[in-house]
């Protein structure tokens, strides 16, 4: 029998660095390590050392526990509005220096068009719902 081990640290990792557009040896190094060893940390192969997770963390612009997987769910834990988290989406969409679409990178204008779109999604989205269950 063979056991497919999840490995949801490698492809955060993976994803997270794919998102920032740097290839592994562009993070490795940042992080002062060898490319192999990040290909490693993706392929599950290997782990880093608690100093190298966080800088990797601070690297990538994230939290140990979304990289390690740890779902702690806040959104469904503090009951918040739809519209809180689609403008914290927004947010951080408008903060990101180097974003991509399917592996591609995009420009500023592609970003503003997707956030715009967000918004009178969100706009049209409420707009409807208010008007189907106006007392």
């Amino acid at each position: 029998m063979i056991i497919i081990s999840s490995n949801i640290f490698g492809n955060k990792l993976k994803s997270l660095r794919l998102r920032a557009g740097l290839t592994q040896a562009q993070l490795a190094g940042q992080l002062n390590i060898s490319a192999s060893t990040v290909g490693m940390y993706e392929q599950g192969r290997r782990e880093p050392d608690n100093d190298t997770l966080s800088k990797l963390c601070l690297a990538l612009n994230t939290s140990v526990d979304y990289l390690l997987g740890i779902n702690k769910n806040i959104y469904s834990t503090n009951n918040l509005e739809v519209d809180v988290i689609i403008s914290d989406f927004i947010n951080f969409l408008e903060k990101q220096n180097s974003l991509m679409f399917n592996g591609k990178p995009i420009n500023e204008m592609e970003k503003s068009k997707i956030i715009s779109a967000l918004k009178v999604a969100m706009a049209v989205s409420i707009s409807d719902f208010y008007n189907e269950y106006r007392l």
